[in-house]
């Protein structure tokens, strides 16, 4: 079936799967060779290329994409993703408030929506909401769990996000910044036993994340 692009496309998965990028790319454009109107091989290329820092060519073949299909959850889900990991917050939100047009209780969106209105300056309450939502929807999913119980720490609801915060770290041990969330809550809380573990961890970790130089200062101090 040399003229299939389903083939191709199916191949390019497999070498995804597998880790192997370099030929799941060379697949993917080969469907693309075959059929250009098929939208799948643009949005797994997009995919590829985000994962790789390569934004702009992520963009250029998630607009592809929903040029095609724009309707498509997956796709305009993506882009949002993409926005966000290239920086810019603006179109981010943009598109994730896009995505939950298409559906409003698709939780991946809701969750990171609420995070970018709470970490960017926006809407507090909407932030709220969104993060409940994603909450009711994925009850387990443990990055919502800290989405919600870092946006209830910055209300004062203390109690309420140390539960929210303990799942989340105990799904995701080796998540940092979820550690920082963790430790602030528990310092506020004034259990220093917590907050020294959970701020110790995240503080000697190699890897940077937002609120690392917060955590080693509220370590040193206290």
């Amino acid at each position: 079936m040399p003229k299939s692009p389903a083939i191709p496309y199916l191949l390019g998965k497999i070498h995804e799967r597998r880790g192997d990028t370099q030929r799941a790319e060379t697949a993917f454009l080969a469907a693309l060779e075959i059929e250009p109107t098929m939208v799948a091989p643009y949005v797994a290329l997009a995919g590829l290329y985000s994962k790789s820092g390569k934004y702009d060519q992520a963009l250029q073949h998630v607009n592809e994409a929903l040029k095609r299909r724009p309707r498509d959850l997956g796709a305009q889900m993506l882009q949002s993703v993409v926005y966000e990991g290239k920086g810019d917050v603006g179109n981010a939100i943009k598109g994730y408030e896009k995505t939950l047009l298409l559906n409003p209780r698709f939780a991946p969106a809701a969750n990171n929506l609420a995070y970018l209105y709470s970490e960017h300056g926006g809407d507090k309450n909407r932030a709220l909401a969104l993060a409940e939502v994603a909450k009711e929807t994925a009850p387990d999913e443990p990055h919502i769990s800290d989405t919600l119980g870092w946006i209830l720490y910055k209300r004062g609801v203390y109690q309420r996000a140390l539960a929210l915060l303990k799942e989340s770290a105990g799904k995701l041990p080796d998540n940092m910044e979820v550690q920082y969330h963790l430790g602030m809550t528990y310092a506020k809380l004034g259990d220093k036993v917590g907050a020294r573990e959970a701020l110790g961890r995240a503080s000697a970790a190699a890897a940077a994340f937002a609120g690392k130089d917060e955590a080693k200062r509220v370590l040193t101090d206290m």
